[in-house]
């Protein structure tokens, strides 16, 4: 198939910057590196530049230990909710596609223990709550510091952070995407995502994709990171007077909390729609064209009240940090009862909107449409105050493994580039398939890992490059980076990179003498966002 003009104009961009990170590799390694000790002469602002797209320094930011530990359970978090992610997103595409055993499906239906995929959407609020926490444990920590907030500033870093190698993301599914391969389903399953990038691409661009021409989504996995930029516009207008005033700050958060709560209650209410999004095949041949999907569960307004519960859990964090106060072990031990109860129970209570021939209850919908959310988010958040504060004893260790770091940093590449992997293995089937779990678990590993390597290259490419330049261009004055200094300079909150569902801030400026322990928080990615994850 011939390239197009706009082929062409993407793959340029991707060799030139192949060529780029090549070259600035090896000026890295074979030339700054090798520079005599003494040599202290700083690094002139084009060699900044290019040192931004050395591969080996990017790579050893990658693997950087936080600061402290105090929020090293996040890195866990983040990391387990991407790769369930995946999996459920991996259970779409394969139940919508063609197999040879029907009835595999119908079973999951009428059992109550498959709510854990079924229900599985539950786990992108699990980024919503933690972007929410970062990004109002972020903004506090700045005013602080400064005394002050820049909120157009804080605004255009946030675009700035986000949208480029999202936007490069867009470019592949609106372009090379459709010339990697061929099959029988690649031209209505990969056409049809080309097709509605090439349309909407400028949706994504502006983060209303999930408000303008929703039901023709480019990539359906974007939702979310329109609904994490619209709250992340609110957020500053509500922790700046939860900082100078609190108890405005506190009735503010209060009632935009209840409001979040309210409105999906209304809406599925007085529209009569389903409490959960059922998995039924009207949603698996094609997520973005279901009324329930681009109606309801899209819609930032329908999808508010996890996000304002990580803020609140973030203001109640600052102030057992702040008075170093400890949660009780019979307190943690009933609070932890607890929050598994209300998890379990926001989870698998969808399966009762599964029950073939159930009567309609508007009321019933309406209810567990708006309080399953918040109480998923209740049981999170409590996992991120446990484990910042008194800790979880043997679940500590594990979330906050080491190895997880550098993972836990790719999550928002993943998440962009997951959803193009998983499409692919089924635009390329050329025969139905005999489902199984062990077959679905067999594929989801494939995804995860494949995901994860193809997030890497993205990182390395575009993410990593792009947010240090960002950086040079924002700080008041030039780096006086030594030539010998071989290991990367220090990284601050903002300098990671942004998984599905976290908040970013500018940098703090450096100070001549060291932060308290109160004041030093670890590295905290820009969204996975922000991060952030999702359905």
């Amino acid at each position: 198939m011939p390239l197009s003009t706009a082929d062409i104009a993407v793959l340029t961009v991707i060799l030139l910057v192949f060529g780029v990170v090549v070259a600035a590799s090896f000026f890295d390694m074979a030339i700054y590196r090798q520079r005599p000790a003494g040599d202290e002469r700083p690094l002139t602002r084009g060699q900044e530049i290019l040192m931004a797209f050395s591969a080996c320094t990017n790579l050893e930011k990658l693997n950087k230990p936080d600061p402290t530990d105090d929020l090293g359970i996040l890195h866990g978090l983040r990391l387990f909710s991407m790769v369930f992610i995946i999996l459920g997103h991996r259970c779409l595409f394969s139940y919508g596609g063609p197999f040879f055993n029907p009835e595999f499906l119908e079973e999951r239906y009428r059992k109550i223990e498959d709510m854990f995929l079924l229900n599985g959407t539950l786990l992108v609020d699990t980024f919503f709550v933690l972007s929410g926490f970062l990004t109002c444990f972020g903004i506090l920590l700045e005013i602080h510091k400064r005394k002050t907030l820049n909120v157009p500033m804080l605004y255009l870093y946030r675009w700035m952070r986000l949208t480029p190698v999202y936007m490069m993301v867009v470019a592949f599914y609106a372009t090379l995407f459709s010339k990697v391969d061929s099959g029988p389903l690649w031209k209505a399953r990969v056409g049809l995502e080309q097709e509605r990038c090439v349309q909407n691409w400028w949706t994504n661009l502006l983060y209303v994709n999930n408000y303008v021409n929703a039901d023709q989504l480019c990539m359906f996995q974007s939702w979310y990171i329109a609904c994490d930029m619209h709250y992340f516009l609110l957020a500053p207008l509500i922790v700046i007077p939860l900082y100078k005033n609190p108890k405005l700050g506190l009735a503010l958060l209060a009632g935009v909390t209840s409001l979040s709560i309210v409105i999906p209650f209304a809406v599925t209410y007085v529209g009569e729609y389903s409490g959960v999004l059922r998995v039924y095949m009207s949603l698996l041949e094609d997520p973005p064209s279901n009324e329930d999907y681009y109606a309801v569960y899209i819609k930032s307004h329908n999808r508010a009240a996890p996000y304002f519960i990580g803020m609140a859990a973030a203001y109640l964090y600052g102030i057992l940090k702040l008075s170093d106060i400890k949660i009780p072990k019979g307190v943690m031990w009933g609070c932890s009862l607890a929050a598994t109860v209300v998890g379990l129970t926001s989870m698998f209570g969808a399966w009762v909107f599964y029950i073939p021939g159930r009567e309609y209850f508007a009321g019933e919908n309406a209810a567990y449409a708006s309080l399953h959310r918040v109480g998923w988010a209740l049981t999170v958040a409590w996992v991120v105050l446990g484990g910042c504060t008194t800790r979880f004893g043997v679940l500590q260790p594990l979330l906050q493994l080491n190895a997880f770091l550098p993972l836990s940093r790719l999550t928002y590449c993943a998440f962009l580039t997951h959803g193009a992997v998983q499409l692919y293995t089924l635009a390329t089937l050329r025969q139905p398939e005999f489902m199984s779990f062990p077959k679905l678990f067999w594929m989801a590993s494939g995804d995860i890992t494949i995901s994860f390597i193809v997030a890497l290259f993205v990182h390395l490419f575009f993410e990593a490059p792009l947010g240090a330049i960002q950086k040079m261009l924002l700080r008041k004055k030039p780096a006086n980076r030594p030539r010998n200094e071989n290991a990367p300079a220090a990284v601050h909150m903002a300098d990671a990179p942004p998984p599905p569902p976290v908040a970013s801030t500018p940098p703090p400026p450096e100070t001549s003498t060291p932060p308290s322990p109160r004041e030093t928080t670890p590295e905290i990615p820009d969204n996975p966002d922000e991060q952030q994850s999702s359905v």
